[in-house]
């Protein structure tokens, strides 16, 4: 466990933006330039970084066969290690935003995962509303979220724009795409469940266990 915790602790932010870009876009087939241009890197820097994670065997480096092939890189979603990286990463990305991991604490004993999106992540000042989407693990959970959201609400002076889902309703959403939704997950921050998160996207990306 110590080996797994030390490795964990050497993740480097580039490796952790490119890792959770691949798990969160699920619906973009990346290469290096796409990678480049969503996350401002050098095609050389995410080179170096996709040949490190494929040598930890987190992703496979496949090709497209056509005349002019281009070089995709998935996630290796079959890896337990892998998850263990990947909720690393989620977790760390999360603790970037403590004070709405506190503020919404009331709220996660009622959800699989809880993602925070939109303007809010940049500037507070500037934010009309908390976007936040809560997914549920049934439809009994829907008051009891609603009961606690409505209760924080009491404490924030943003109004709280808040959007639930079960897992399959969500799922639904995103495959049809709603853009809206898609983007929320591809640009926001998973504050709880992140076990849950990566399991629903494992799902996403046809891995189903």
């Amino acid at each position: 466990m110590e080996t797994i915790i030390s490795k964990m602790e050497t993740i480097t932010p580039y490796q952790m933006r490119i890792i959770l870009l691949l798990l969160k876009d699920f619906s973009t087939m990346h290469t290096i330039t796409s990678i480049g241009k969503e996350l401002g890197m050098t095609r050389s820097g995410i080179w170096k970084v996709l040949m490190k994670l494929k040598k930890e065997n987190y992703i496979t480096l496949e090709t497209t066969g056509k005349e002019t092939s281009l070089i995709i890189p998935r996630l290796n979603l079959r890896n337990e290690l892998l998850e263990k990286y990947l909720n690393f990463a989620l977790s760390k990305e999360a603790k970037e935003h403590e004070r709405w991991i506190f503020n919404f604490t009331e709220a996660k004993e009622h959800v699989s995962f809880f993602i925070l999106y939109g303007s809010v992540l940049k500037s507070y000042a500037k934010a009309k509303d908390l976007d936040v989407i809560g997914i549920i693990p049934d439809r009994k959970s829907f008051k009891r979220l609603h009961e606690s959201l409505d209760k924080i609400q009491k404490s924030e002076s943003k109004r709280i724009h808040t959007i639930n889902f079960t897992e399959s309703e969500f799922r639904e959403e995103l495959l049809k795409p709603n853009k809206a939704f898609v983007e929320a997950v591809k640009k926001g921050v998973v504050l709880f469940g992140q076990e849950g998160f990566i399991k629903f996207m494992k799902k996403l990306h046809g891995v189903s266990k």
